[in-house]
């Protein structure tokens, strides 16, 4: 494995005249319907995606919804997002909590597994990076490798964190507080 940092943190932000466009892309040695499972099914969605524990529902059709209900003895969040697009197994496109925001997940077959194109368009770019949200996909995609072989990883804060730190020295994200 490198520890080239271009590999590493591979997201981008692209300003569009609308607002922005994050993009990850992803090269997976599983099978596109295993991934289309890990992005679809809420018992897979829960090994890799959030950073906390959360009761999840999908209703997988256009129109129909997915919730992220916190479980926290702390104040309630639930997430809720809209199904806009749905093409199994290779396209899935839904709002984001945030308004006027919106996730795309692309699935491509290979020969040697898929390519995961993840596209989150973003009306507000300065609020996209304020909320770190490059970051957190970064961190949610390194967690979806080991979630498709089976080991599934806890969220990991030092990863957000180191993230963060290299994103903010871009731009893309906030910047991190000195110690």
């Amino acid at each position: 494995m490198t520890d080239d940092l271009t590999t590493r943190y591979d997201g981008v932000l692209e300003r569009t005249p609308d607002g922005g466009v994050i993009r990850f892309e992803r090269h997976l040695a599983y099978d596109v319907r295993d991934v289309w499972a890990a992005i679809t099914s809420p018992q897979r969605l829960a090994d890799w995606w959030l950073p906390f524990e959360a009761d999840i529902t999908v209703d997988l059709r256009q129109g129909g919804e997915m919730v992220f209900a916190a479980r926290s003895d702390e104040a309630p969040v639930t997430m809720i997002c809209t199904i806009l697009r749905l093409e199994p197994p290779l396209l899935f496109e839904h709002t984001h909590p945030a308004p006027g925001s919106r996730m795309r997940w692309e699935l491509e077959a290979m020969d040697t597994g898929c390519i995961l194109r993840l596209s989150h368009i973003v009306p507000d770019t300065q609020e996209a990076i304020d909320n770190c949200y490059l970051v957190g996909l970064y961190t949610s995609l390194a967690r979806l490798e080991p979630s498709l072989a089976g080991r599934p990883e806890p969220w990991d804060w030092d990863v957000f964190a180191a993230g963060q730190a290299h994103y903010a020295t871009l731009g893309l994200a906030a910047a991190v507080d000195a110690p």
